[in-house]
């Protein structure tokens, strides 16, 4: 028996531009809105396929996913971890195009062509978006700096469309929305399947950089993001960032103590501004 099920096979000759996986595990609410966030404002249905990838969800998530023509399911037996899964709902599809979201997003009207067009720049090989909170604060404007000393642009300041308004280079980008180029696959290979939780996009985009291609951060394309919303367990998320970490470090020969920990391990306070 293989390890997950897959609902609705990809037909012969299908022409979309743009595959859009989402991986879940146990967030039926938070996916429900992020799945209708993005029929409504992906564009027409037939450039795109919204596909889930679902970490064995005991929540009622299946049932969700199973009920949504319009979505095609993966079904994992047990919880693969996030990297793992994005690789699956990667090679399910077939599109030039490929678009890994969280779960806990909301994406906006006119989101996806900024990002797409960004892609089609030869020298670029993964873009983002600007990330906001749900109360308006940035929570995603992109890593600089030095491999040895990163810096998160703009965490947990007000949402000003002044702040980081310009498309920008970057070491890494947060992993809640990433853009991806099926062609360079075959040159940069798949999410590093060693990182069960973090730190999988910062290595897609080091390993990027390292071929000789850009990671930009595309300031006209807005997705909202609830930082963590997808888990709330923080013991748990400390582990699995201790672990990824760990293993980053030593993969890049980067320094104990010398990378910033990434904006997505933050929390949002009673307030609804990111601490």
């Amino acid at each position: 028996m293989t390890k997950s099920l897959v609902r609705n096979k990809k037909e012969e000759g299908m022409k979309e531009t743009v595959d859009l996986i989402v991986v879940n595990f146990n967030t039926k609410k938070l996916l429900a809105a992020c799945l209708d966030s993005l029929r409504r404002f992906s564009g027409a249905p037939d450039t795109y396929r919204l596909w889930v990838v679902d970490n064995a969800s005991t929540d009622g998530s299946v049932t969700l996913i199973r009920s949504l023509p319009w979505v095609t399911g993966i079904f994992n037996r047990e919880n693969r971890g996030y990297a793992t899964a994005c690789n699956q709902g990667i090679k399910a599809g077939n599109a030039p195009y490929i678009f890994i979201l969280n779960s806990d997003t909301l994406v906006t009207e006119g989101w996806l062509p900024p990002l797409i067009a960004a892609l089609q720049d030869p020298a670029v090989a993964v873009v983002g978006p600007r990330l906001v909170s749900p109360d308006g604060y940035l929570v995603g404007a992109g890593v600089v700096g030095t491999e040895t000393a990163p810096i998160i642009r703009g965490w947990g300041v007000p949402d000003d469309p002044a702040l980081f308004a310009e498309p920008t280079a970057c070491l890494s980008i947060c992993g809640a929305c990433l853009g991806l180029k099926r062609a360079l696959l075959p040159e940069l290979g798949y999410f590093d399947e060693n990182y069960f939780h973090y730190f999988e996009e910062t290595d897609y985009c080091y390993n990027a950089r390292r071929h000789g291609y850009k990671v930009l951060y595309v300031p006209t394309s807005r997705v909202i993001h609830l930082v963590n919303g997808s888990c709330r367990n923080r013991r748990r998320l400390a582990a699995y960032f201790r672990q990824s970490k760990a293993y980053f470090d030593r993969k890049w020969q980067i320094g104990e103590g010398d990378h910033e920990q990434p904006a997505k391990t933050a929390v949002l306070g009673d307030d609804g501004r990111p601490e």
